[in-house]
C-alpha cells in the first residue's frame, strides 16, 4: 500500500470528522450569556474530542513517518482505527445532548479507548513491518498505563455517575502537555 494514499486519506477523514463536530455546535437561543451557558455541555464535549482528535493526528502523522512499508495489516488496521475515530462525533453530540446521562458518557470512554488500542496495535504492526523504525514515543507503558486507566476509570464512574467526560478532559489536557513539552518531536515533511 502506498503510505502517501493512506496518509492522505487519514487526513481527510480526521478533516471530515472535526468538521462534522463543529457543525454539531449550535447558536444560543437567546443572544445572552445565560444562553451561552446553556449551549456548555456540547461546547466542552467538542473540547475534549477536538483535542484528543487533535493530539492523535499529530501522533498518527508520526507513526507514519517512520514507516517505510505499509502492510496489508496495517492498512486494516488503520481503517478499523479510522471507524472508531468516525464514531467520536456521534458520541460528542449523545454526550453533549444528554450531560446528565451515564449512558452517552459509558459508550464516549469505550468509543476513545477502543481507538486508543488500535493506535497501540497499529504501532506494533509498523515496528513489525518496519524493523528499523522506533516505537512512537507514546508508546511507552508509564505513558500508555495513564491513558488506559483514566478511560477505564471514565468508563467506571460514567457508568455510575456522568462524569466520564471530565476525566477525559483532564487526560486530554495532560496528554496534551505531555505532547508539547515532555516528548517534543519535529514533523517531518
Amino acid at each position: 500500500m502506498n503510505k502517501n494514499r493512506i496518509e492522505a486519506f487519514t487526513d481527510a477523514i480526521v478533516a471530515i470528522a472535526a468538521t462534522i463536530m463543529v457543525l454539531e455546535l449550535h447558536v444560543p437561543k437567546y443572544n445572552d450569556l445565560a444562553g451561552l451557558i446553556e449551549e456548555w455541555p456540547v461546547f466542552l464535549a467538542y473540547i475534549i474530542s477536538f483535542t484528543l482528535i487533535y493530539i492523535v493526528w499529530y501522533n498518527h502523522h508520526n507513526l507514519f513517518q517512520k514507516a517505510k512499508n505499509i502492510s496489508t495489516s496495517t492498512y486494516l488496521i488503520n481503517g478499523v482505527w479510522l471507524f472508531f475515530l468516525t464514531l467520536i462525533p456521534f458520541f460528542t453530540r449523545w454526550v453533549g445532548n444528554a450531560p446528565e446521562s451515564t449512558l452517552p458518557e459509558f459508550f464516549y470512554a469505550l468509543d476513545l479507548l477502543l481507538w486508543s488500542l488500535l493506535f497501540q496495535v497499529m504501532d506494533h504492526q509498523i515496528i513489525k513491518d518496519n524493523p528499523d523504525a522506533p516505537a512512537d514515543p507514546t508508546n511507552t507503558v508509564r505513558y500508555r498505563t495513564f491513558l488506559y486507566l483514566g478511560l477505564v476509570l471514565a468508563l467506571i464512574v460514567s457508568f455510575i455517575w456522568p462524569l466520564g467526560c471530565l476525566i477525559i478532559l483532564v487526560i486530554s489536557i495532560i496528554l496534551l502537555g505531555i505532547g508539547v513539552f515532555v516528548m517534543p518531536r519535529e514533523i517531518k515533511k
